[in-house]
């Protein structure tokens, strides 16, 4: 989508997406980051809502003129940053704390602008906080589209609360930051070891329900192999047996489960985790 300036010149393009199966397609963003819109008969589900950069509300109206709820999958600023264009919007309740501090406007366009890899983001670009109603949505919710269902399945650990929708007519499913090549147990937010790897057993016991994966960074597409290769990060670093590789991201000093140079596994696997030591029990 071209916004246009006061000239009528166009701006910036903010967002581009591509079909990914029937009812599925990705949105991404100018920064690179991802979301998900799931179209059904009735009604479409936007699965988080990126950066706040842009108006995504807009752009997605011209894919789809169904009604659109909204389904925040954690309370990170690079999910929510669009949900105040939005009237029906949902996320897990465990995450209000998180998105209490990553709604905040100064916050966002600070953040977003020092990570910001195309250098062309201001702060006119930033959507609005958030100030309407979060209606909670819970472990095993579904969501029905019309001839299109989504279940939630809860995977605490990155965040509280966060969760990873499964579109059960496509057997796809949004893994999102709750697990994938990096994932983040850092901050004051997130579970310790032992609990995130009894989420992800949890995460297991949905896997003859899906065959595809999609996660909202990177390349944005995963192989099944995944989950298992995450799971045993978690027994790895519980038993002392990580590579305890020292790395910084987002101003803190963590350990990297696996070895890593240019942020991808030395040993070619794909999936890992980085961590703060207070989150070894």
């Amino acid at each position: 989508m071209k916004m246009l300036n006061k000239k009528g010149e166009n701006k910036m393009e903010y967002f581009k997406h591509e079909k990914l199966k029937e009812h599925l397609y990705r949105i991404i963003d100018i920064t690179g980051v991802c979301c998900y819109l799931v179209v059904g008969q009735e009604k479409a589900c936007l699965l988080d809502t990126c950066g706040g950069i842009g108006n995504i509300r807009e752009y997605i109206e011209k894919i789809t003129n169904k009604p659109i709820v909204v389904v925040l999958t954690h309370g990170h600023l690079d999910h929510i940053g669009g949900a105040s264009l939005f009237e029906e919007v949902y996320m897990p309740h465990e995450d209000m704390p998180v998105l209490k501090m990553h709604n905040d406007f100064e916050f966002r366009v600070k953040d977003t602008l020092k990570h910001d890899p195309t250098g062309k983001v201001t702060r006119e670009d930033f959507t609005p906080d958030i100030t309407g109603e979060i209606k909670n949505i819970k472990d095993n919710d579904t969501i029905d589209l019309g001839g299109v269902t989504i279940k939630m399945i809860q995977v605490k650990g990155h965040t509280p609360g966060i969760i990873c929708p499964l579109i059960n007519e496509d057997r796809a499913i949004i893994f999102g930051d709750a697990c994938g090549v990096g994932v983040l147990l850092f901050d004051e937010y997130s579970s310790n070891v032992s609990e995130y790897r009894e989420s992800l057993i949890h995460l297991k016991t949905y896997e003859s329900l899906y065959d595809t994966i999609y996660r909202n960074h990177g390349t944005f597409f995963s192989e099944k192999v995944l989950l298992d290769n995450v799971i045993e990060c978690c027994e790895n670093i519980l038993a002392g047996n990580d590579a305890r590789q020292e790395v910084e991201t987002h101003g803190y000093k963590l350990y990297s489960a696996n070895k890593i140079e240019n942020h991808k596994r030395v040993d070619g696997k794909e999936g890992n985790i980085l961590y703060s030591p207070d989150k070894v029990k």
